[in-house]
């Protein structure tokens, strides 16, 4: 009963009511308050700020994904927000640093260079060390190499000789012959977030030359290795006249205008530590002109600076390969050519690089072994510095006087190494060992550096003498195998290899799968697998050298069958656990080739399908071919013509789609293969289409390549861990090859759908859908893109039940990821369907979605691809949208800009976030400002946003994109509308 007596209705209030344990009181809108079911038994039927403590729905603990620190121990929000969890320690056992950094935006992180400076079950992605912390649970078994056979994935070039060989497509089309090897770098920035590292697609970079002038007029090129123009070119450098991506193809050319020596071996890292890398190039040799020089070009083509000519000798320098390090362990990385040292620095006018000191080996040995010369470089003797191997001499970078920066700041008269431009002689072999030991004609060769022998280095290695942590240099020098103590030089391995003189750069590798480093070196007449490991009566050594057309007639290896461990195996052999299968530790052999041209071209290897055992991959003046490590079989034989010099394949993630790739080169300008060279020359890229082949670093960057020697990033790290070491568990003792991954997977999932009418209010439905999928990877390795997620429909009683389709001539309905998707990581797919296309005319009962549908995806699960969901008006809900407009660096160093929210829904919203990131958020995006709408936004209302970065990148070209509800906590019909980016890039504070 009202005041005044009479009879009526009073608003209840949360006092009055009697709430049950598993409800709240919750004021209506219009009016009065209920009590509200908030039982819960599992976190989905919470709203997505709370989760469910197995009774009732409560707000969440921490926002699910941030991680905060507690000393140095790295902890995450749990998915479902109910609490915290430690993940891993940070901690670096290389030179790095690695300390729990909390910026305090919930993105706390262990910091790292790259993977050796993570926890064991990490990886370091853009500076952070990311993953579970936890060995992988998503895993498969290896496949044979014979049944995931490569496949070309980009062929740049010509198609075959005169007339047929001019690049197709491509500018500077005369110019299209390769005979070196390739790099593999990221040189743009694809995900607009002004970095260039390893989120954004890799470019291959080489040299090319034109008619049969193999020594000067090159071109230095790099195409896309992946992304939307994969295949295509990015930039062409004919000295002054550079095409660049969008400009004509035709653009015209001199064939003589290029300044590359041709064949030589391009070297690409940043140099000066601003993110950026460049390419390093051998310039030619021209006579009576120039014995050739250095160049420097930007991530874009265009020349920085260039040496004075005659900076190298005449002789030893015909085709020389160009090593990039940082040998004094501060400041700008050096070139090293040879037995010789560049250093730089910056014009305090222009801020570009330039060319300060040259510093020259005193000795004459250069590193060249009948072409060259090609240098190793390596903190041998453990002064935390780095040692220049160059043929059988090693030497340091000399200390400069006090307060002597450059040579210029000597004082006149100083005698000082530095002062005198001289490299210091850590060792020369034949002073250390006699010329009786080390004759002239063994002096130069081409090197390696790793940890082969054991602390009994007169011994073979193996079981009972395991590599000791310390270094060897091992050379291939006229015919014969050196391997010297890496800090003394003192010989251990003197050996004539009987294949003849010269020999390619040597490849350092677990060949077999024995848990030992093995030597791969080619000839002229064949390619030699060298095991150091003592033969046994189960496992002879092998003779003869085996051609593709004949039977192996050399003796028998009977290393055991199956095992799990070494003692089910023979004597002589051991388990490769990877393989389940024994192996002898002795497997050397030799295989008969085709090079009577250079006979000194190199090879790589790499373990393809993670069964422990890496494969040979090789090409001759005829073949490119893959070889089995252990056997010999020859798994893979292609024609692939080349008249040869120094060059070697390499293999890299070259389109970031989480999977090894070949690059190789060839040329068709001359007749050295005996089987005909009517075959297409330039670049080729070979990958597995099944997704099979495990996944490899994105960097190959110069040919003394050995993974520490530079940063994913494309960064030269400040001090170099050595490559011989084991980081936290990770082993990195290989030369020419890149690290192991063992079996990892990916595992996709449609996690989510959501489906709304564009053309009608949440919560109902017209003919139209918006249909928004969340696709997840759960696994342990990315996926690339081109992933197809595709959908289908199903009518009442299910009949149809087909495709939905994209337009009236009936194409499926599909969406193609377009970017990677590293693990952990989701991505919010949109499609638009019009019931129409559809012969019944009307929206279907059902959708059912399906990732990877074109099955090209090798996962750990196969069967959790697919999820299907009622096709309904559901709730009554707010749809935000974000459309972002100008930025402006009127404001720089903390540039605005503008963006419009809108309620596009039915349903009011508030507290709304709006966040910003430098790049797509998708890639990797890394935030730099937020802000909230306190609301609350009615349907049909909108916000107008001028913010004002907070945190912005300086120095950087950036696209700044937003996401409104980035934490998903505004519960909304559709979630695909969220995203936007802005008209134009922004830079703030460029030097």
């Amino acid at each position: 009963m009202l005041p005044d007596g009479m009879p009526g209705c009073v608003n209840n209030e949360c006092g009055m009511l009697n709430c049950k344990p598993t409800e709240i009181c919750e004021v209506t809108p219009g009016g009065g308050a209920i009590c509200k079911d908030i039982s819960c038994t599992q976190d989905v039927q919470c709203p997505a700020s709370q989760y469910c403590n197995g009774t009732i729905c409560v707000d969440d603990a921490c926002v699910p994904g941030t991680t905060t620190c507690t000393g140095n121990e790295l902890y995450a929000c749990n998915a479902n927000g109910a609490g915290t969890t430690a993940q891993f320690t940070c901690g670096s056992t290389s030179y790095y640093m690695s300390v729990c950094t909390d910026p305090g935006m919930g993105d706390a992180s262990c910091p790292c260079e790259d993977d050796w400076d993570c926890p064991p079950d990490t990886a370091c992605e853009v500076g952070q060390c990311v993953g579970t912390g936890k060995p992988a649970t998503c895993t498969l078994p290896p496949v044979p190499f014979s049944q995931v056979l490569p496949k070309k994935e980009i062929q740049w070039g010509g198609t075959g000789v005169t007339p047929n060989n001019v690049a197709v497509n491509a500018p500077f089309a005369g110019s299209a012959q390769v005979s070196m090897t390739p790099l593999v770098v990221n040189l743009d920035d694809d995900n607009g977030d002004g970095l260039i590292n390893e989120l954004d697609f890799p470019e291959i970079v080489f040299t090319t030359y034109h008619s049969t002038l193999a020594d000067e007029d090159g071109v230095v090129r790099a195409i896309h290795g992946g992304g939307p123009n994969k295949g295509k070119d990015y930039f062409a450098n004919a000295g002054t006249n550079v095409w660049h991506e969008g400009d004509p193809l035709n653009k015209a050319w001199v064939n003589t205008q290029g300044i590359a020596n041709s064949t030589g071996s391009l070297a690409a890292g940043d140099l000066d530590n601003d993110g950026v890398p460049e390419i390093v190039m051998p310039t030619e040799v021209v006579s009576g002109v120039s014995t050739g020089g250095v160049a420097i070009l930007d991530n874009k083509g265009d020349i920085i600076v260039q040496s004075a000519v005659n900076q190298l000798p005449s002789a030893g320098y015909n085709v020389p390969a160009i090593t990039l390090a940082n040998v004094d362990g501060k400041g700008f990385a050096e070139i090293i050519v040879g037995r010789f040292v560049f250093t730089l620095g910056k014009d305090p006018v222009t801020n570009k690089l330039v060319f300060v000191d040259r510093f020259a080996g005193t000795l004459t040995v250069n590193g060249n072994n009948g072409q060259g010369a090609i240098s190793c470089v390596a903190n041998l003797v453990g002064d935390n510095k780095q040692e220049i191997v160059a043929g059988s001499t090693v030497y340091r970078f000399p200390t400069p006087p006090a307060g002597v920066e450059k040579r210029a700041d000597c004082a006149a008269g100083d005698m000082s190494a530095f002062c005198l431009g001289q490299l210091e002689v850590v060792w020369d072999a034949q002073a250390v060992n006699g010329a009786a030991k080390v004759p002239n004609t063994q002096r130069e060769g081409f090197c390696a550096v790793a940890d082969i022998l054991g602390a009994d280095e007169a011994a073979a290695p193996g079981p009972g003498n395991a590599p000791d942590g310390k270094p060897e240099v091992i050379l291939v020098s006229r015919g014969y195998l050196a391997i010297y103590n890496g800090e003394t030089g003192t010989q251990r391995r003197f050996t004539n290899l009987n294949a003849g003189d010269n020999g390619g750069a040597p490849n350092v590798d677990d060949f077999d799968g024995d848990g030992f480093p093995e030597i791969g070196t080619a000839f002229g007449t064949r390619y030699m697998m060298i095991d150091l490991q003592a033969t046994a009566a189960s496992c002879p050594a092998w003779p003869t050298a085996i051609s593709d057309a004949a039977a192996n007639t050399n003796p028998a290896r009977a290393p055991g069958a199956a095992c799990t461990t070494d003692a089910e195996c023979s004597a002589g052999a051991v388990c490769n656990t990877a393989k389940g299968a024994c192996v002898c530790l002795h497997n050397g052999w030799m295989r008969i080739t085709e090079d009577d041209s250079s006979r000194v071209t190199a090879s790589s290897v790499f373990d393809f399908n993670g069964d422990g055992a890496a494969e040979v991959i090789y090409n001759d003046e005829c073949w490119f071919r893959i070889y089995d490590g252990t056997t010999s079989e020859v798994l893979f034989k292609e024609h692939s013509p080349s008249r040869t010099r120094t060059e070697n394949p390499v293999i890299a993630d070259v389109d970031n789609d989480g999977n090894a790739e070949i690059v190789f080169c060839s040329n068709n300008d001359s007749s050295s293969c005996s089987v005909g060279y009517n075959y297409p020359n330039g670049i080729a890229v070979w990958g597995d289409t099944s997704d099979t082949w495990v996944p490899a670093r994105r960097i190959w960057n110069q040919h003394a390549y050995h993974v520490t020697n530079v940063l994913e990033s494309g960064a030269i790290p400040p001090l170099e861990p050595e490559n011989w070491k084991t980081y936290n568990g990770r082993e990195y003792n290989t030369y020419r090859s890149n690290p192991r991954s063992f079996g990892v997977a990916p595992d996709l999932q449609v996690s989510g759908i959501q489906m709304s009418s564009p053309d009608a209010a949440c919560g109902q439905l017209s003919t139209k859908l918006d249909i928004t999928v969340e696709i997840r990877n759960d696994g342990d390795v990315r996926v690339g893109p081109g992933v197809v997620v595709a959908f289908y429909g199903e009518w009442m009683n299910g009949t149809p039940n087909e495709a939905l389709y994209a337009d009236a001539a009936q194409t499926p309905l599909t969406a193609v990821l377009g970017t990677s998707l590293e693990p952990g990581q989701s991505i919010l797919v949109t499609v638009s369907y019009d019931a129409m296309n559809n012969s019944p005319g009307t929206l279907p009962e059902k959708v059912r979605v399906v990732v990877d549908a074109a099955n090209q995806e090798r996962e750990c699960i196969e069967d959790n691809n697919t999820l299907e969901a009622m096709v309904a008006p559901g709730e009554v809900q707010p749809d935000l949208r974000i459309d972002v407009g100008v930025a402006s660096d009127g404001s720089c160093p903390s540039p605005t800009v503008s963006a419009t929210v809108y309620n596009d829904g039915s349903a009011p919203a508030s507290n709304i976030l709006v966040r910003f990131y430098a790049g797509d958020p998708n890639q990797g995006g890394t935030p730099v400002h937020e802000e909230t709408i306190a609301g609350p936004l009615d349907p049909g209302q909108s916000v107008m946003l001028t913010s004002k970065m907070s945190n912005f990148p300086p120095n950087l070209l950036v696209l700044i994109y937003a996401i409104v509800d980035p934490q998903n906590t505004v519960q909304e019909c559709n979630d695909g509308n969220n995203k936007d980016e802005a008209n134009g890039k922004v830079v703030c504070g460029i030097n």
